[in-house]
């Protein structure tokens, strides 16, 4: 059994994303709506800047270890209240601190606690896989395929070296959070056709990395 990263789910939330940007960029009425709520959780961000800050980080760390929780609806919040510079840092920060939280959690709490968390099946094959000494390059492309929290579960539940483990780690959340950065300001500026075309580059490098990562395995097996 495979866990490929556009299953049906993604693929709703991809489409509703977009006919969302879609109906804000052609028409005024939702565009006014948007705006009313961006500028009512600016005025809260200004009255509690470090308190919305620490929010929004917390809330990019469960997003990386929590595949049902997702922080991208805020990050057009993010940049319209502090910019793009420095929503990017933030998600980047968050996204690393829940990769690395999901690593120990696996690593502490071995097998039985992760069991609780994802799917069985999938895991159970990455997890044969990665038990081995993986080269770096395959460990990007299942950060890069998989951004959910079943990457970063597998390979502390093998004990990947977390200082083999965490510059990708930052390397692949700096990329997910540039993209997330131009999705945010296309949403903003009523672009439906940048967002499309920042999605599809989104869509097709993680697609891109699945079938990757998949014919590795399927060499290492056949070997």
């Amino acid at each position: 059994m495979t866990h490929h990263p556009l299953n049906v789910r993604n693929v709703a939330l991809l489409v509703a994303a977009l006919l969302l940007v879609i109906g804000v960029s052609t028409s005024d009425i939702l565009h006014d709506a948007v705006v009313d709520v961006l500028a009512a959780a600016e005025s809260v961000m200004r009255a509690y800047p470090r308190g919305g800050m620490l929010l929004f980080l917390i809330l990019a760390a469960f997003s990386a270890m929590l595949s049902f929780f997702s922080s991208a609806a805020l990050v057009p919040i993010g940049v319209y209240v502090w910019g793009p510079t420095t929503t990017m840092l933030l998600l980047w920060s968050g996204g690393t601190m829940g990769g690395l939280s999901g690593y120990w959690f696996a690593r502490t709490l071995g097998r039985r606690a992760v069991k609780r968390m994802v799917p069985g099946a999938p895991f159970r094959r990455y997890e044969n896989f990665f038990a081995g000494d993986a080269r770096w390059q395959t460990i990007l492309l299942f950060r890069i395929a998989l951004q959910s929290e079943l990457p970063s579960y597998v390979l502390g539940l093998v004990r990947y070296p977390l200082s083999r483990y965490l510059p990708i780690t930052v390397l692949a959340e700096a990329l997910f959070a540039l993209l997330e950065i131009y999705l945010g300001e296309a949403f903003l500026a009523r672009s439906g056709a940048t967002f499309a075309v920042v999605l599809l580059i989104f869509v097709a490098l993680t697609v891109w990395a699945w079938k990757r990562l998949q014919r590795e395995m399927a060499a290492a097996r056949d070997a």
